[in-house]
């Protein structure tokens, strides 16, 4: 997760359509081709107002992908993975700040993209992550390895609300091969917490939400402040995953001025989760798919020994700290943080 950097000039303009409030829109066809912006660090604003953070400039370009889009913006990860610790470089944030405030009625935000897969043959994810001045709140990404969208929720853990994090959420089983468009939205209701994951190709239309379960509570009241477009690498990944993006639409807006359309239709389902988190004993995982294998590392990298039963993992013998575990299923890798009490 990128740190909000709280130093940035808030820029930009609103208008009033009805009840909807357009934060902005971008097509990139405007814009310079070449880099979209030159300060990597996210202190200096580039084309159209945009910021660009990790990286080179040559990371960040906008270019024609194909004539019926025009220009667009081509994001480049770094050829790494994950650290066991600390930052992920190999990750890229191209991000607008929100100047406004929503009206009193205007209780969602929704921003929609259009992603264009690139070869999508390493391991991670491309989408929209939206922030509030203290952490993200939620997004919509496309998984290069399983080929499939995935939605993002901030939660906290119902048995101890002290533990929070982003949560994966699966979607559905549509799948969108290397080299083709997919548009997704996220819309984020501040009033009930709920979180909405939308996504087309043109023939395959998908609607999902999120509201919490036993297990994870949702936060209400997290006010967006950033738009970010991201490009991120997951566990095992060796190659520089280059994605396009375009046709971006961010706005506040109410349930009144939603489409027949943008109604969730089913409920996305958790895809991945260990709990209890901290855990002093057993740590379980819930996971859609069945789990072939798990590892699990201290802070300095170090593989230590787990047993393994089912969904089960007997961490009891390990000493207090804070570990990674490594869940392997058929879907690729998964990394998630515990702490051994």
């Amino acid at each position: 997760m990128r740190k909000f950097l709280l130093t940035l000039t808030i820029t930009g303009s609103v208008f009033l359509y009805g009840q909807t409030q357009t934060i902005f829109t971008e097509n990139f066809d405007a814009l310079t081709n070449g880099n979209l912006a030159t300060d990597v660090t996210g202190t200096t604003a580039g084309q159209n107002s945009w910021y660009i953070y990790q990286g080179a400039a040559a990371d960040y370009q906008v270019t024609t992908i194909d004539a019926s889009h025009g220009k667009s913006l081509n994001l480049t990860t770094g050829a790494g993975a994950p650290p066991a610790s600390g930052a992920n470089t190999s990750n890229r944030y191209a991000y607008k700040t929100i100047s406004t405030t929503a009206n009193a009625s205007n209780n969602l935000v929704r921003a929609k993209m259009d992603i264009y897969t690139g070869a999508a043959t390493g391991k991670g994810r491309v989408g929209i992550q939206l922030y509030s001045s203290t952490a993200a709140i939620g997004g919509i990404v496309y998984d290069y390895e399983t080929k499939k969208v995935y939605g993002q929720a901030r939660v906290s853990v119902v048995a101890d609300p002290t533990q929070t994090g982003t949560l994966t959420l699966t979607l559905g089983t549509e799948t969108f091969p290397a080299n083709s468009w997919v548009t997704v939205t996220y819309i984020y209701n501040k009033t009930t917490g709920q979180h909405t994951y939308q996504y087309t190709n043109g023939t395959t239309n998908a609607s999902y939400n999120f509201s919490g379960n036993t297990t994870y509570s949702i936060f209400t009241g997290d006010v967006a402040v950033e738009f970010d477009a991201v490009n991120t690498t997951l566990a095992s990944n060796t190659v520089a995953n280059t994605a396009g993006i375009d046709n971006i639409q961010a706005e506040f807006t109410n349930a009144a001025t939603l489409s027949v359309n943008d109604t969730p239709v089913k409920n996305a389902i958790v895809s991945l989760a260990v709990y209890p988190n901290p855990t002093s004993d057993i740590l379980n995982i819930k996971s859609d798919s069945k789990i072939n294998a798990v590892s699990v590392v201290d802070l300095t990298g170090r593989k230590l020994d787990v047993k393994l039963d089912g969904d089960k993992v007997d961490v009891k013998k390990l000493p207090a700290g804070t570990y990674l575990i490594n869940i392997e299923t058929k879907d690729g890798v998964s990394t998630e943080k515990f702490i051994k009490k």
